[in-house]
């Protein structure tokens, strides 16, 4: 490493100072810590992402109104809320790292006031352009009032700081009393993380090394969530959606035969490490 790098010695969970390497590479290296078993950044070059990182050519190029696939991730962003959902009679939502505004537009649809966040100042704007309520912001630093929405989603976002903790910290002060928080994250345990620690995408400079700091698993989001002021309701994304099952009998027996399938196929996929994400839906602690 240069003298110039920038260096992590406590663990994010946990605090811990004590962590063996877990792979290394000349621009970065990631960690594992002795006590929890998160795995996290302990150094990287100071350079290594450009200013200009996590503005256009981070979205690939997309421009406003020509992103083809809008209204299947809205659909499937409406899906999704349907796990904190069921834990909160919800009236406003609000989407950190919002991206284009799929989770802004599904939480509309769905009666709740939306409002969304990203660092980066393409995104925001193509939000606004839409005629989003979105504005520019890092994980520690929310620019809302104290307790103003009733949901928070983080789908694929706590993995992009350094200080977890600061960043739920931000999110209990923005939610309301007994407001739920979606929590999405890459599991630390797929096998191609875990197995293919130099070529796989995870942790490469190349790729997503170059922008992710932790990697949880279901026992360290837990603890991380939990020593953050939240009580974890579920870490599955088998959710029974009860507003649906209640049209009739026959919706009933078909959204119990989803929920099944779901749920057998993310417990399996979990045993065989074939999982790629962690979902996990909290609520805020009185």
């Amino acid at each position: 490493m240069t003298a110039q790098a920038l260096t992590w010695s406590a663990c994010p969970v946990c605090e811990a100072r004590e962590a063996a390497s877990y792979v290394s590479f000349p621009e970065l290296e990631f960690g594992r810590c002795t006590t929890c078993g998160v795995v996290y950044k302990r150094s990287e070059q100071a350079d290594i992402r450009p200013a200009e990182f996590y503005e256009k050519a981070y979205f690939h190029g997309r421009k406003s109104g020509r992103d083809k696939r809008f209204e299947h991730r809205v659909r499937k962003a409406m899906r999704q809320l349907a796990g904190p959902l069921r834990f909160i009679q919800a009236r406003s939502l609000l989407d950190i790292g919002c991206s284009f505004g799929y989770i802004i537009e599904a939480g509309r649809r769905l009666g709740l006031e939306s409002a969304g966040s990203d660092i980066s100042q393409y995104a925001v704007g193509v939000c606004q352009e839409r005629g989003f309520r979105a504005k520019v912001a890092s994980l520690e630093q929310l620019p809302f009032e104290t307790g103003e929405f009733d949901i928070v989603m983080m789908r694929h976002v706590l993995e992009h700081t350094p200080h977890p903790k600061q960043a739920l910290q931000e999110v209990t002060r923005v939610l309301s009393p007994g407001g739920v928080v979606m929590v999405a994250v890459p599991d630390l345990h797929y096998w191609k993380g875990d197995y293919r620690r130099k070529t796989y995408r995870y942790f490469r400079p190349d790729d997503l090394g170059q922008q992710h700091y932790v990697y949880y698993s279901d026992d360290t989001l837990r603890q991380l969530l939990e020593s953050s002021g939240f009580e974890v309701l579920s870490q599955s994304k088998a959710i029974f959606q009860e507003t649906r099952a209640k049209k009739n009998p026959l919706w009933r027996l078909g959204e119990s035969l989803r929920f099944g399938g779901v749920w057998a196929w993310t417990q399996t996929a979990r045993m065989l490490r074939m999982r790629r994400e962690i979902v996990c839906i909290a609520r805020k602690r009185a």
